[in-house]
């Protein structure tokens, strides 16, 4: 006969030790859960400040080159927008060789020190919303070639296909800016393109016109099956980059400040309109990017975060629906337009 001793777990006392193991088992995968969703939201927020610090500091380096060689009124152009993202465009600094590095090419010798004059293509065409074909005197602006748009290996022009294109009348600058991206390039002679703004009709008095054409970066954020996502020139920078929105400053009574109602535009009460501004008078752009992270927030699917409503953006903004978003915001001075 079995002593006490050399007896088993009475049953009594195997469900007392399976009940307070799976108590242990389910806090423990309860912990393993939370931590790993926790891990997966700090991962995907910090994904989306790091490409968001990376979209502001190509968009600050833009901003701050625009007006380099080219006509002060056409460092810059956009589109302000209450409901949707606003649309950017400034003058491409990267087209345009800097002062005597490398050496001036032969066949066209040119003066690009600072004080040289503003380099742009001459048109006789004021563009319409649109599609339209500007004929150019020249579609290198400064002897040297940046872009292939023929994909023959050879650059061919300073403007690029998918980039943007500004325009200004430097006889009547109160007839402001127009602007577009790029759809097609016929090396020295024209440039096709989809205008997003014009120039005011009014212009073009006594004074003539004298209209120059100039190449730029285009900032636009596309929706792509339902995800949207920031492009430049046409060529996805970021997705889930969701809102963009500009903040203009002028000193339109030329005293040297950003003082009076109405000389900071883009924001409440105060509409941005490329065709009513004298783009000489422009000396700060200030940017508001929005980015939602890629995921959806597992601990909060439904209520994690809406979107954000920034300068005079105040419709369509998403609703709480789960992602969690960041936004970067920067104020830049044109060095090459207020010297």
């Amino acid at each position: 006969m079995l002593t006490p001793q050399q007896q088993g777990f009475s049953v009594v006392e195997l469900m007392v030790a399976l009940a307070t193991l799976s108590i242990v088992v389910l806090y423990a995968m309860q912990s393993f859960t939370t931590q790993h969703q926790t891990y997966v939201v700090i991962e995907d927020v910090s994904e989306t400040q790091q490409s968001l610090r990376t979209i502001a500091s190509l968009l600050e380096r833009d901003i701050r080159n625009a007006g380099y060689m080219v006509p002060p009124a056409a460092a810059a152009c956009g589109v302000d927008n209450i409901d949707a993202p606003d649309v950017l465009f400034v003058s491409d600094a990267d087209a345009v060789l800097p002062c005597c590095s490398p050496p001036e090419p032969s066949g066209e010798a040119l003066n690009r020190s600072l004080s040289a004059t503003l380099l742009g293509a001459t048109t006789t065409t004021s563009p319409s919303l649109g599609a339209v074909s500007l004929s150019v005197d020249k579609t290198t602006i400064d002897g040297n070639a940046t872009y292939d748009t023929d994909a023959d290996g050879t650059n061919d022009s300073d403007f690029q296909i998918g980039g943007g294109v500004i325009v200004a009348d430097l006889a009547n600058p109160d007839r402001g800016v127009a602007c577009g991206f790029v759809t097609g390039v016929n090396p020295g002679s024209t440039i096709s393109a989809n205008f997003v703004s014009v120039l005011d009709n009014a212009g073009g008095g006594s004074a003539g016109t004298d209209l120059r054409v100039v190449p730029a970066h285009g900032y636009q954020i596309q929706d792509v099956a339902g995800i949207p996502r920031l492009e430049r020139d046409g060529i996805l920078l970021a997705k889930d980059v969701e809102d963009l929105q500009f903040a203009w400053y002028y000193d339109d009574d030329g005293d040297g400040l950003v003082d009076q109602p109405g000389e900071i535009r883009g924001v409440p009460g105060v509409v941005y309109d490329a065709a009513l501004v004298d783009g000489g008078d422009l000396r700060e752009i200030r940017f508001n990017a929005i980015s939602r992270t890629k995921g959806v927030d597992p601990r909060q699917p439904d209520s994690a975060g809406a979107g954000q409503a920034t300068e005079n953006r105040d419709a369509s903004v998403p609703g709480a629906d789960g992602h969690r978003r960041r936004v970067q915001t920067a104020t830049v001075r044109l060095r090459n337009v207020s010297l």
